[in-house]
């Protein structure tokens, strides 16, 4: 799925909108104009990277990222702006205008850091790896070690069926077989946290004598 990015920038910004740009490269773009506004969109979106657009010099830079330090998401920034004073924080990356494209590409990947691989989006579900979170719509939970890393390979292999051998070789790094009643156990939590009704799920489906499927859209 194409990256996507919460664009902060000011409602008049006109010829310095980022937008038209970062759509032709093919992400994903949500735009916010002001601090309430980003916060929404950032707890609603869950972005790969959020862009705060200062191009045109009219916002208040330090305002919106202390209203996005109070999601505590710390999703990554990419500050861009003319004054590096702006940069507001150490863990934001900073791209000095003007900027050509390679500089942006690069300020964009060193922005995402080890996080480029942080959300695992299939259809309506969206899993956090680092906050071990999963999202559905509006619906939140949070997930132990081995429910997130369960989840994250049925998701990363959706639509396909996995047998119980496969999931217990990558999950709990075993080949024991005689007793699996661990790993229904771990699927029956996560459909409590992710499924309307965990007796008739939607998202993880039973195939019965082989494992477990993901559906994408939900059955």
């Amino acid at each position: 799925m194409p990256l996507k990015i919460l664009l902060i920038e000011s409602q008049s910004a006109g010829s310095f909108s980022m937008k038209s740009e970062l759509l032709n490269r093919g992400y994903e773009v949500t735009i916010a104009h002001s601090p309430r506004k980003a916060i929404s969109c950032a707890t609603a979106d869950w972005p790969d990277l959020i862009v705060v657009n200062n191009s045109a010099g009219s916002l208040n830079v330090g305002e919106i990222c202390r209203a996005l330090d109070e999601t505590q998401f710390d999703f990554p920034r990419l500050i861009v702006s003319h004054d590096e004073a702006h940069n507001h924080s150490p863990t934001n990356t900073y791209l000095p205008v003007p900027y050509s494209p390679r500089q942006l590409s690069y300020r964009i990947k060193k922005a995402l850091g080890d996080q480029s691989q942080r959300f695992l989006r299939v259809g309506d579900v969206t899993l956090d790896g680092v906050k071990r979170q999963v999202k559905r719509n509006e619906r939140v939970a949070y997930l132990t070690p081995k429910e997130c890393k369960l989840l994250h390979l049925l998701m990363e292999h959706a639509g396909e069926v996995l047998n119980r051998r496969t999931i217990m070789k990558e999950v709990w790094e075993t080949d024991f077989l005689d007793d699996t009643r661990t790993l229904d156990v771990h699927i029956r939590w996560i459909r409590k946290k992710l499924e309307d009704d965990p007796s008739h799920p939607r998202y993880i489906i039973t195939v019965r004598g082989v494992g477990y499927r993901f559906a994408p859209q939900g059955t």
